[in-house]
C-alpha cells in the first residue's frame, strides 16, 4: 500500500504535465477578459477537474490497478479543483462555489479515514510484542521510520510504567 511514484512516466505526468496545465490555465486566467465572459470558469474546471484525470486515466491504463488508477484520478481532480479556485477570479465563482461544499464533505471522510489509520498504526505500535520488521511489512513504511516509532513507544510506555510506580 505504498504510494510511490515509480515509473519515468508517472513522473513525467505529475512534475510536467499538471504544472504545466495550470501555468496554462493560470496565463488564461489573467488574460481572459471576465466582464465580458463572466461564466467562463467551467474551462478551468473542464481542463483541471476532468481532463487531467482523464488524461491520467488513459495514459496508466494498464500499469496500475482499477482502484489505484480511480482514487489517484479523484485526487488530481481535487487538485484540479483547488487550484481553480486559486486562478479564477472570486465574483466569477459560480460553479467552484457549489462545488466547494462537496469538497468540505469529501475532506471530513478523508480526515476520519485518516484516524482510522492512524488508530491502526498506533494500535500496531503499541502493542507488547512490536518490531519494526513487522510495522515496515503491514503499513509499507520505510524501516528507518518504523524503527523510531518503536523506539518512541517503548519510551512512552518507560514513563507510563514510571509514573504509575510513584
Amino acid at each position: 500500500m505504498e504510494l510511490r511514484i515509480s515509473k519515468p512516466r508517472e513522473k513525467w505526468f505529475v512534475l510536467v504535465a499538471l504544472p504545466l496545465a495550470v501555468a496554462v490555465e493560470w496565463s488564461v486566467a489573467r488574460t481572459l477578459d471576465w466582464a465580458a465572459y463572466p461564466r467562463s470558469e467551467w474551462v478551468a474546471l473542464f481542463d483541471l477537474c476532468i481532463f487531467m484525470p482523464l488524461l491520467y486515466l488513459t495514459a496508466f491504463s494498464s500499469e496500475l490497478t482499477r482502484k489505484a488508477r480511480m482514487l489517484r484520478c479523484l485526487g488530481i481532480a481535487g487538485i484540479g479543483l483547488f487550484v481553480s479556485s486559486f486562478i479564477v477570479p472570486e465574483p466569477n465563482q459560480f460553479i467552484i462555489g457549489e462545488l466547494s461544499a462537496v469538497r468540505k464533505v469529501a475532506m471530513v471522510g478523508i480526515m476520519a479515514f485518516e484516524g482510522w489509520i492512524m488508530w491502526k498504526v498506533i494500535g500496531a505500535v503499541y502493542r507488547h510484542n512490536a518490531d519494526a520488521k513487522t510495522l515496515e511489512r503491514e503499513f509499507a513504511m520505510p524501516e528507518w521510520i518504523a524503527k523510531l516509532m518503536v523506539l518512541e513507544a517503548k519510551f512512552w510506555k518507560a514513563v507510563w510504567s514510571f509514573l504509575r510506580r510513584q
